[in-house]
C-alpha cells in the first residue's frame, strides 16, 4: 500500500527501484542525483522516507556524498546525512535569487571535485522544479551543456517519463540568465531600472476587465497599481503607465490580478525577471526580447530612445498564463511588454534609482491606464489590496521522461 501511494505521489518522475529500494530518486549524472524531500513521520509515509534515504546513501556511497536541501519551507536534523548537508533555499514554484545560483555551483563543483567518488543528493519538496533550475544551472556552470534549452531537455529526459522537468516559466528564465551569465561571460551586479509602463498586446477575453498589478521584492509588495474598468472588445492593446517611473532592481515579482464587480480578485497570472539580464540581453530575441520602447509609451515624458529597454514576455512564458493552452482566457499572441530607461546609477537619467524594497508605494493614484480606441474608468472603493488565499498558485511542481545515458561532470 505505501508503495503504491509514494508511486501515485511521484507522479511522471523516475523512482529508483533497486536492491530492495523503492524511492523517488534519480541519477541525472553518475555524481549527480535528484530526489524528493527526504520526510519523517506520516509524510515520510508517501515521499521518501528520511531513514530510507540514509540508508540508500550510506550503502551505496559511504562517506561519499553531500546533499542539497533547496527548500525555505522546511529542514531536517543534518546529523541525519553526518553533517553533510548544504542548504540553498528558496520557494516552491519560484526561480532562486539569483545571487543565490553561483554560490551552489561553486559548492557542488568543490565537493564532487575532492574525490571522484563523490556525488551531489539535491532534492526540494518534489525533487523536480527547484531541484531542476540548479541542477541545470551547474551542467552550464561546468559547460556540459552551452545553452539552457538544452540542460532543461537533458533533465526534462532524466528526472521524468514524460520529459516535462522544469515547467514554470520564470524558472526556466532563471535558467537561461545563468547560461548568458556563463555563455557571455557577464559580471553580474544589481543594476536599477526605472519602470515607465507596462502594455498588454491583446485583451484577456473576461465579461469584465479590471486589471491591476502588484510588484514584489523579496517577498515584500513595493508597487501597487489602481484597478481600472475596461470597457472593451476583445481585439486592442492596453497600458499601464506610471506617472512617476518607479525604481526596480535585481529579481522582480509582477502579478497581475482582475478586481470582481462586487469582492474580491482573481489572478490573471505573473511572472520574475532580473533587471540585469534586462539591460545585458539585448540581442536575445523571444521571450527575452529589447526593442526599441518608443512606440509602446503613451506619456508625454519618454526618454531619449537609446535609454529605453523594452522586456517583452509572451503568454507562453508567463506563470498561469501559459496553462491557459485552450486559449479560453488569452489568446495566442497575448504578450506583456514592459518598458524602462536607465538610472543615475548607470550614469544617466533620474536619481531614484534605489533598492525598491526601501522604497515608499507610489499612491494608486501615480499610475494611469489607457486602451487602443476603448475608454476606462477608474474602479470605485480602491482599498488596499490583500493576497487572497484562495487564489495563490497551490499547482504541485510539474512532473516529466526517456531514459539518458548518463555522464559524469
Amino acid at each position: 500500500m505505501s508503495s503504491t501511494i509514494k508511486s501515485m505521489v511521484s507522479k511522471q518522475k523516475r523512482r529508483y527501484k533497486e536492491d530492495g529500494f523503492d524511492l523517488d530518486l534519480t541519477y541525472i549524472c553518475p555524481n549527480i542525483l535528484a530526489m524528493g524531500f527526504p520526510a519523517e513521520k506520516v509524510e515520510g509515509l508517501y515521499r521518501n522516507n528520511i531513514d530510507d534515504v540514509v540508508e540508500f546513501l550510506d550503502s551505496k556511497h559511504g562517506e561519499h556524498y553531500k546533499v542539497y536541501n533547496l527548500c525555505s519551507e522546511r529542514t531536517y536534523d543534518p546529523d541525519k546525512f553526518q553533517q553533510r548537508v548544504a542548504v540553498f533555499p528558496f520557494d516552491d514554484h519560484n526561480p532562486p535569487k539569483f545571487e543565490l545560483i553561483k554560490p551552489f555551483c561553486v559548492d557542488m563543483d568543490s565537493w564532487l571535485g575532492k574525490d571522484k567518488k563523490n556525488i551531489a543528493a539535491v532534492h526540494c519538496k518534489a525533487g523536480k522544479g527547484r531541484t531542476g533550475v540548479m541542477i541545470c544551472c551547474y551542467l552550464l556552470h561546468r559547460k556540459k551543456f552551452t545553452k539552457a534549452s538544452e540542460a532543461l531537455k537533458f533533465y526534462g529526459q532524466a528526472r521524468t517519463m514524460n520529459e516535462k522537468g522544469v515547467t514554470i516559466p520564470s524558472q526556466r528564465r532563471y535558467v537561461e540568465y545563468y547560461s548568458e551569465m556563463i555563455s557571455k561571460n557577464l559580471v553580474y551586479r544589481p543594476e536599477t531600472l526605472l519602470l515607465h509602463s507596462i502594455r498588454f498586446e491583446t485583451l484577456p477575453y473576461l465579461g469584465t476587465l479590471n486589471p491591476f498589478f502588484v510588484i514584489s521584492q523579496l517577498k515584500v509588495k513595493v508597487y501597487t497599481s489602481r484597478a481600472n474598468i475596461v470597457n472593451k472588445s476583445m481585439e486592442g492593446s492596453l497600458t499601464f503607465d506610471l506617472v512617476n517611473p518607479f525604481p526596480l532592481c535585481g529579481d522582480m515579482k509582477v502579478e497581475f490580478f482582475n478586481r470582481k464587480q462586487v469582492v474580491g480578485k482573481d489572478k490573471l497570472f505573473h511572472f520574475w525577471f532580473n533587471t540585469f539580464f534586462v539591460a545585458a540581453m539585448r540581442s536575445t530575441p523571444g521571450a527575452y526580447a529589447i526593442r526599441d520602447a518608443s512606440s509602446y509609451y503613451s506619456c508625454g515624458h519618454l526618454p531619449t530612445a537609446k535609454n529605453m529597454l523594452t522586456l517583452t514576455i509572451p503568454k507562453s512564458e508567463l506563470d498561469k498564463a501559459n496553462k491557459d493552452r485552450s486559449n479560453k482566457i488569452f489568446s495566442p499572441n497575448f504578450k506583456v511588454s514592459l518598458i524602462f530607461s536607465r538610472t543615475d546609477s548607470n550614469g544617466k537619467g533620474s536619481k531614484r534609482g534605489s533598492n525598491p524594497a526601501r522604497a515608499s508605494r507610489i499612491p494608486h493614484s501615480q499610475s494611469t491606464l489607457s486602451v487602443d480606441g476603448i475608454s476606462t474608468h477608474s474602479a470605485s472603493d480602491h482599498e488596499e489590496l490583500t493576497d487572497d488565499a484562495s487564489l495563490s498558485d497551490t499547482d504541485p511542481e510539474d512532473e516529466w521522461d526517456h531514459e539518458s545515458d548518463s555522464t559524469d561532470l
